[in-house]
């Protein structure tokens, strides 16, 4: 089942992350931080990112909450890739902001392969914003289907949400 949310509708991935505010809250006490590593594709899916993250921020306190944002575009710079794959290692959510597309750019592949193996043990979520055309025309859900298995590979919850958008915002940079 493929959940459309228009912006508006509550998040579906923001309420699986709900019970996280209790362990935080309790945690806090103890300056505990909740790490959250966003990875977004163009200034669109990081506003996207940027109000689930406040979303999150509200249920666990905006103190709690430790972001990282990384440009996938910018994954090809040795130094951001290292400083992506750091932030990846030690998050508690892994953000993913990206319009549908039959794939992802390389960089982001590499990223992927450079944390995952390594990702410490224990509770961490991969959420996947993905942003999906009124109308696609070709195999859209590549990045779904991906993430979902990097997930599971990880042992990481996996959170879902997507959106429709204009076929305009959601072609590739390349395309547009």
């Amino acid at each position: 089942m493929k959940p459309a949310l228009e912006p508006p509708v509550p998040a579906a991935a923001l309420e699986q992350i709900a019970p996280l505010q209790e362990a935080a809250i309790g945690a806090s006490r103890v300056d505990y931080a909740l790490n959250v590593t966003v990875v977004y594709e163009d200034p669109a899916t990081r506003r996207w990112a940027s109000e689930f993250c406040e979303r999150v921020a509200g249920l666990v306190g905006q103190d709690t909450v430790r972001r990282t944002w990384w440009k996938i575009g910018e994954l090809s710079e040795p130094a951001v890739l290292a400083g992506a794959v750091s932030t990846a290692l030690r998050a508690d959510v892994i953000v993913v902001a990206v319009r549908a597309a039959e794939g992802l750019p390389l960089p982001f592949y590499v990223w992927v392969d450079a944390w995952l193996p390594h990702h410490r043990q224990g509770a961490a979520a991969l959420v996947a914003l993905i942003a999906m055309p009124d109308n696609p025309g070709a195999r859209l859900d590549r990045a779904r289907d991906y993430l979902q298995t990097v997930a599971r590979r990880g042992c990481l919850d996996f959170l879902i949400e997507e959106r429709k958008v204009t076929v305009d915002a959601c072609a590739p940079p390349w395309q547009v």
